[in-house]
């Protein structure tokens, strides 16, 4: 089970607040190693991503990743971050911008952000959720995501 919070214009330290505020809970934010936030002493996860003027937040009971991005392509970094089978899927920006919020999501999900290397990521054998919201893509990882 997770919730997904999109908000305009609101950096993530205060969307962050906003929704623990409205869930009532009252917890120190702790680090792990590779800079990724935890609640000290609760069993909620959450994630955060921004781009541009959106930021995104995803709550959930398990351990979860979340990333957006403006639906875009960058034909000089597809060698850098996708495998052989990744490539073969692109064939439009929608395609890429997937791929790339798939990888991102994913790494976010593990806690070591990109230092595990997106080329890492073979995101043709992982199941995410992603969703469309204006011109941007959001993708969202974690174990036993339902609506």
């Amino acid at each position: 089970m997770y919730k997904l919070y999109i908000e305009k214009n609101i950096s993530s330290k205060e969307l962050l607040n906003k929704v623990l505020n409205e869930l009532n809970i009252k917890d120190e934010i702790i680090y792990n190693e590779y800079g990724k936030p935890y609640l000290k002493n609760n069993e909620i996860f959450f994630n955060i991503s921004n781009c541009d003027i959106y930021t995104v937040l995803v709550i959930s009971s398990k351990e979860v990743g979340v990333d957006i991005e403006k639906i875009t392509i960058k034909e000089n970094i597809i060698d850098k971050i996708c495998n052989e089978n990744e490539k073969k899927l692109i064939k439009s920006p929608i395609d890429f911008t997937s791929i790339w919020v798939k990888k991102e999501s994913y790494v976010k999900y593990l806690g070591v952000g990109l230092s595990y290397g997106l080329k890492n990521v073979d995101t043709t054998k992982l199941n995410y959720i992603i969703k469309k919201f204006n011109n941007y893509l959001i993708a969202i990882y974690g174990e036993d995501l339902t609506n």
